[in-house]
């Protein structure tokens, strides 16, 4: 139900969620309400624009055999940056956070960016102390080459480590493997207790799939039991260069919806837990982060992971993409790192599109309530499709499912978002703090 530029939806009875769909304010009530704002958000200049995430892949090599790969068609004939390539971007990075007075961070990604270590760091250490203060450094590894020596160049450096587990034993060990079809689990706990050694926080990036999707909430409380405070949870979805025999591991909406409604509550369950209060999963935080942004005047991303605009895809020859999974789309290409300025990319006719893409501008995302806090879901999921990125993410059914469960649940007992880790609920409010989690593709 629409009362002018109004937008309701009902979450149960006697709750609806308004919105405006001009501006984005927000507020629950028993019955439809308006909400008086006629500014947009871009007349509100609430849009961030900035470029704050670089995902690098530095080598399509790697040494595993992960059934789900994505980047099985890159290893038939792999390419790696080449050292110069490297410090170019790093250069051209630094200038850029130094010009908008902000830190950029840059993760390296692959394949294995360990089987590229040396480049990686020694690049590094070609830049000036100014320069690199304007990075944040970061690698996501795989973790079974991860050691003593390597940890203590990353601590020299100020890199943090991210590592990649699918969950237990039992669950991880199906999904990830080596070479001779070894699971991955014992070396890789062995590399957390390294990581542990060197650095505060413990990342950790989950493929959800079929093989763990039914225990997310026994997983995150495994994690949360041996040290792990921050986990991306990834749902696998099919994209042109995943191996299609691998479509039985791809998890439908409904399923997905219905055991990440578990995880929310185990996860909120551990945060009342002192030893767990710290415990982030960004999928549910970006969600909170946007409705509550959306109620004041705080920068937001245009879309959830700000694909094409705020986080950028840099490939192992220079090319530069909204992220990897558009990185078979030549149509979308936003330049070349070797030829290419940050500034420059940002006048592309391509980042314009991305730019454009919000909301208000994709045909059925325009007159949903929830438009301004799944900010219109996965675009190369939409795109797909009709190669068209003003096309709805096709797993919409998966976000109107999950957003109405945390309302309801935010709405019965509001005090939870005080759980919410890094969250100063008065100062996002009246817009005081920037958003606290930056997008990484761990």
């Amino acid at each position: 139900m629409a009362l002018a530029s109004n937008l309701s939806i009902q979450l149960k009875q006697n709750l609806f969620f308004n919105v405006n769909k001009n501006s984005g304010r927000w507020n629950f009530s028993i019955r439809p309400r308006e909400i008086s704002e006629n500014r947009t958000i871009s007349q509100l200049d609430e849009w961030d624009d900035l470029i704050k995430t670089l995902v690098v892949n530095v080598t399509d090599k790697c040494n595993l055999n992960c059934v789900y790969c994505s980047r099985q068609f890159a290893r038939n004939r792999p390419r790696s940056m080449n050292e110069e390539l490297i410090r170019k971007l790093l250069k051209k990075a630094a200038d850029y956070a130094f010009k908008k007075k902000i830190k950029i961070t840059v993760q390296f990604h692959g394949g294995e960016p360990m089987l590229e270590f040396q480049k990686i760091i020694k690049s590094i250490d070609f830049l000036s102390e100014n320069e690199k203060s304007n990075l944040r450094l970061r690698i996501q590894t795989n973790g079974t080459l991860l050691n003593k020596k390597i940890m203590e160049e990353c601590k020299k450096r100020d890199i943090e480590i991210g590592i990649s587990l699918d969950g237990r034993q039992i669950e991880n060990d199906i999904t990830r493997k080596d070479a001779q079809k070894k699971g991955t689990f014992k070396t890789v706990i062995r590399a957390l207790g390294l990581i542990k050694k060197y650095q505060k926080d413990k990342r950790c990036l989950t493929v959800v799939t079929n093989i763990n999707i039914k225990n997310l909430d026994k997983i995150l409380e495994f994690f949360g039991s041996i040290g792990i405070n921050d986990v991306g949870f990834l749902p696998l979805y099919e994209e042109p260069r995943t191996r299609t025999i691998k479509r039985g591991m791809v998890p439908d909406m409904k399923n997905l919806a219905k055991y990440q409604e578990k995880l929310f509550d185990k996860w909120l369950e551990l945060l009342k837990n002192k030893k767990y209060k710290k415990l982030n999963i960004s999928t549910f935080q970006i969600l909170i982060w946007n409705l509550l942004a959306s109620n004041s005047t705080t920068k937001k991303f245009r879309v959830n992971c700000g694909v094409g605009i705020n986080s950028l895809f840099i490939e192992s020859d220079g090319n530069i993409w909204g992220c990897g999974a558009f990185s078979y789309a030549n149509e979308l290409r936003l330049g070349n790192i070797n030829n290419d300025a940050f500034e420059e990319i940002q006048k592309n006719n391509n980042y314009r599109k991305f730019k454009e893409r919000i909301t208000t501008n994709v045909k059925k995302c325009k007159d949903c309530a929830f438009q301004f806090i799944c900010g219109g879901g996965c675009v190369a999921n939409g795109f797909r499709q009709n190669k068209n990125i003003f096309d709805t993410d096709i797993w919409c059914e998966y976000w109107d499912e999950i957003i109405k469960y945390i309302l309801i649940k935010i709405y019965e007992n509001p005090k939870l978002i005080k759980l919410i880790p890094e969250y100063n609920i008065k100062k996002i409010i009246t817009g005081s703090q920037p958003a606290p989690f930056s997008l990484l593709f761990f």
